[in-house]
């Protein structure tokens, strides 16, 4: 494993992730908790695009497969202080849900909400326009969904006013 896969692997420890990609879900998890890390902060330097369940990284999906394969390498690493503070403060407390269901969901809301944003591509102060987006692009997301999420990402520092396309 190079660094990267080594610090996207012991992140996802951090956030008490399984790290599997056995199933789509699994790997939807994984894609949306490092997209959410990245966006606090810890960069790993993957870029993502807009693809069916928001924002996603073939290059990330290309070193999670690798990461499974060859999970042993990572022993004996560990993730720097302020990477493991920033995932404990800033991402963790948005992986709250009961049910692997219920987080991908969850996840896949937050993390296009924030893409959405931070390309431009809505105003954080139009609720109604992000759900019109996101109901364009398949995703059936409800007003007081993209309200909750607005707010999640607010209360932990993943968008901010200077996001405001306003």
């Amino acid at each position: 494993m190079d660094k990267r896969q080594i610090a996207i692997k012991l992140a996802v420890n951090t956030l008490g992730i399984n790290f599997s990609v056995g199933s789509f879900q699994d790997r939807l998890i994984l894609q949306k908790s490092v997209y959410l890390s990245q966006v606090a902060g810890v960069n790993f330097g993957y870029h993502y695009r807009w693809y069916l369940k928001g924002p996603y990284c073939n290059t990330l999906a290309d070193d999670c497969y690798a990461v499974v394969h060859n999970e042993a390498e990572y022993n004996g690493w560990t993730l720097d202080e302020a990477s493991s503070a920033v995932l404990k403060s800033k991402v963790k407390p948005l992986l709250n849900e009961s049910t692997p269901d219920k987080l991908a969901k969850k996840l896949e809301l937050l993390a296009s909400v924030h893409f959405l944003i931070d390309r431009g591509q809505v105003s954080k102060s139009n609720i109604a326009g992000i759900v019109e987006v996101l109901k364009n692009n398949n995703k059936n997301f409800e007003y007081d969904e993209v309200k909750n999420a607005l707010e999640e990402l607010e209360r932990y520092g993943l968008i901010g006013q200077e996001q405001n396309n306003s």
